[in-house]
């Protein structure tokens, strides 16, 4: 999408949300090139938040290519950390993840981590995901401000969502993990993975799932309003 689709976008997004939208969190995460234009376009919302598909690895000095620290701090609320597509196509290692979020941190940022299966062994299939979330800083996990986000790699992209029930038993795991670190800790869970409007609700109900990060379905105002509406549904029926 490219920068003007991107302000057409979050106009159209902007334009058509409600004040009872305040009850959920809502966060935009544009490209980085959009980023400065988008957030300008929010900086008066108190409702949607906005922030960046990846973050700085280090807190001073030049990377070429990366985005800027500035700009992270002045424009984004969150960053995305780990996202499987730069894990497997740019080689993205737990350690740099775990830089970046400490980065993230010490910028004021919340950090979204991404974690997926990865590597698994038919003792623990949840072997991948506890290796990348051991590598998250114990500091960063102490201070609980944080979100973890579960990605099966079968369902990024493709239109194939993850299984409820194996979701849901990913995201016990994933707590379970994190209570082994850090017991007085709750981190909220995501589930990332070909969402839309119509198997949003088999995930937001699920036990130890707090939301979700949408892909396709948000490159639309229509389809991710309508998300947004089922979300709000949920969280009035509790």
């Amino acid at each position: 999408m490219d920068a003007d689709s991107s302000s057409a976008l979050a106009n159209q997004i902007l334009s058509n949300t409600s004040s009872a939208y305040g009850n959920i969190e809502i966060v935009i995460f544009p490209d980085t090139v959009s980023l400065a234009q988008v957030a300008l376009l929010f900086e008066s919302s108190s409702i949607v938040k906005i922030g960046a598909q990846d973050g700085p690895l280090e807190k001073s000095g030049t990377l070429t290519g990366s985005i800027a620290v500035a700009n992270i701090s002045q424009f984004c609320d969150y960053v995305i950390l780990g996202h499987s597509e730069r894990r497997s196509k740019l080689g993205e290692t737990d350690e740099i993840v775990a830089k970046k979020a400490t980065v993230a941190c010490d910028l004021g940022l919340v950090p979204v981590i991404c974690v997926s299966n990865g590597e698994v062994s038919n003792a623990d299939p949840y072997l991948g995901i506890e290796t990348q979330l051991q590598a998250i800083p114990r500091e960063i996990l102490s201070r609980g401000e944080l979100l973890i986000a579960y990605e099966p790699i079968d369902a990024i992209g493709t239109g194939s969502p993850g299984n409820p029930k194996t979701v849901e038993e990913t995201a016990r795991a994933i707590h379970k993990v994190i209570s082994r670190i850090v017991p007085t800790i709750n981190v909220p869970v995501l589930y990332g993975g070909s969402v839309d409007a119509e198997n949003v609700t088999s995930y937001l109900s699920l036990k130890g799932i707090d939301g979700v990060l949408v892909g396709g379905a948000s490159l639309a105002a229509d389809s991710f309003l309508s998300i947004v509406d089922e979300a709000l549904h949920i969280e009035h029926a509790q």
